[in-house]
């Protein structure tokens, strides 16, 4: 499954609006998922050539918050868990 992530520090909104304004991943990143991140930011700036960049930064940034929520509770989060169950097709443990 996959190495489980423990941050109880997390701040939700905080790791939501990195992956809202900085390319749909930076706070994937600070949250411990690095292969979110990266295949996110990817996607930002693929979508971007074709002026569709807008749409990954928003999903990523409520999936961010609900993770982040999560961790701030105590709970831990996989390292591609999702928030939003049709991620489950694109990021998978």
């Amino acid at each position: 499954m996959g190495e489980m992530i423990t941050k109880p520090d997390t701040n939700p909104i905080v790791v939501a609006l990195l992956n809202l304004f900085l390319f749909g991943g930076v706070g994937y990143l600070m949250m411990g998922q690095q292969k979110k991140g990266i295949i996110s930011i990817v996607a930002t700036l693929v979508l971007s050539c074709l002026c569709l960049g807008f749409i990954v930064p928003w999903i990523t940034a409520y999936d961010a918050y609900l993770l982040g929520q999560k961790l701030q509770s105590g709970q831990p989060i996989g390292e591609n868990e999702n928030g939003l169950a049709f991620l489950n097709s694109i990021f998978k443990d």
